[in-house]
């Protein structure tokens, strides 16, 4: 067995490292971590730890020196260690900016954790996750032995957003507060925390091949399934953010392996990449990046008033909430947005583009339009958006996931 760690400093605010800005922010980090409880206790959890309030049991210390088979390049960021009831122990991996973490250097230290029997590998970095218990597709390792050992990992924007949301908690003390503020404006400012910002290179090939009706390389389809995950996660911290309260990403499958394969079967049987969440109130919307077609579409469901009983009453009263009071009551833009109705004891749903349902309601024709079936119960109305403009934006790889995220939050705030 190679030497166990040993050594290291200790995490502390005010970091005596000189230009090397990785080892500062792991350093700032884990001291406000240390520091402010509800963050620790919130970003612990994640990871299916538990943190004491008193902040006794846990320890960190900053690039351990090590002995055995690794380089001085090998040595990891920080060591850390919950001291409970039974002890727990972490090795870390932090990159900042765009530094992405190395596939080689990872097995190197599972295959360490492993020897030192240390519990698990926790990664840092700016690459996105659904959940920090399934790590960025391409970091999985190939040897099922290295699966045993649990890899977990935090994306700067997660942990951005776990703090501002313990910051609006109001379960702090006034030097937790200032703490968790000044460490988000870190975040914010110096470090170059951002969310996912660009489809992997193959991305305009990819387009094109499926466009000409071709059969896109293996790998390639591999590369855009995992660039989709974690654009997925970032927009799951999107909608959380715009509805303060956590956005759950819906899926069948519980392994990421399974989800790879769903998603693989989708981009073979439609060209579409998928992802849909749901939030506390039980809204969900799913998004659909159509590639062959080069739109993107967001879609959402709402449930009809109980308040009157005709159908076309009842969308009417729908449609009323999105009359603009500060423009005395006019309705606003709704191109690009579509109205589909589904009916109890119907299969086929009717449907009308937006714009057209409230002029029929100014007309006082929406009963006889297309879209009611009067002679029928009305169950959902569903709100499509698919904007314009998406095909001189979709195959460049950095254009597309601007454009997507722009309109997602656009019709997040203004159709779910």
């Amino acid at each position: 067995m190679s030497e166990s760690f040993k050594g290291g400093q200790e995490a502390t605010l005010f970091p005596i490292y000189k230009n090397i800005a990785e080892d500062q922010a792991t350093s700032i980090f884990f001291a406000v971590f240390e520091l402010v409880y509800p963050f620790r206790a919130a970003l612990l959890t994640t990871i299916d730890q538990k943190a004491y309030k008193s902040g006794h049991d846990f320890n960190c210390i900053l690039r351990p020196s090590i002995g055995g088979r690794l380089t001085a390049k090998d040595i990891p960021d920080a060591i850390v260690t919950l001291d409970q009831k039974t002890k727990w122990q972490a090795l870390v991996e932090v990159k900042i900016g765009a530094a992405q973490l190395n596939q080689a250097q990872l097995v190197r230290y599972l295959n360490r954790a492993i020897d030192e029997k240390v519990d698990c590998l926790v990664t840092i970095s700016n690459e996105m996750c659904m959940t920090p218990c399934q790590p960025p597709l391409r970091l999985k390792p190939a040897e099922k032995r290295l699966r045993k050992i649990p890899h977990y990992h935090w994306s700067w924007r997660f942990i951005e957003f776990i703090a501002k949301k313990i910051l609006s908690s109001g379960s702090l003390n006034d030097l937790e507060y200032s703490l968790l503020s000044q460490f988000i404006a870190l975040l914010t400012n110096e470090s170059g925390i951002h969310g996912y910002k660009s489809m992997p290179a193959c991305w305009p090939k990819f387009v094109d091949t499926l466009r000409d009706g071709g059969h896109p390389k293996e790998e390639d389809v591999e590369d855009i399934i995992a660039g989709w995950f974690q654009e997925s996660a970032d927009l799951s911290i999107i909608l959380s953010e715009i509805f303060d309260t956590d956005a759950e990403y819906v899926h069948e499958h519980k392994s990421i392996e399974l989800r790879k394969d769903a998603a693989e079967k989708l981009m073979s049987e439609r060209c579409d990449l998928e992802a849909r969440f749901k939030i506390k109130n039980g809204k969900e919307v799913l998004v659909t990046v159509d590639i062959d077609k080069r739109c993107v579409k967001f879609e959402t469901s709402h449930q009809p008033t109980k308040k009157v009983k005709s159908s076309h009453k009842q969308i009417e009263r729908f449609l009323d909430g999105f009359r603009d009071t500060d423009k005395h009551g006019e309705w606003g833009d709704h191109s690009d947005v579509r109205l589909f109705a589904k009916w109890k004891r119907q299969q086929k749903s009717t449907d009308a583009s937006m714009s057209d349902a409230m002029i029929d309601v100014e007309e006082d024709t929406l009963k006889s339009s297309k879209l009611i079936l009067s002679d029928k119960e009305l169950r959902e109305i569903i709100v499509q958006y698919t904007p314009s403009g998406a095909a001189k934006s979709f195959r460049s790889s950095k254009k597309i996931i601007e454009f997507l995220e722009d309109q997602f939050r656009f019709f997040a705030e203004t159709y779910i």
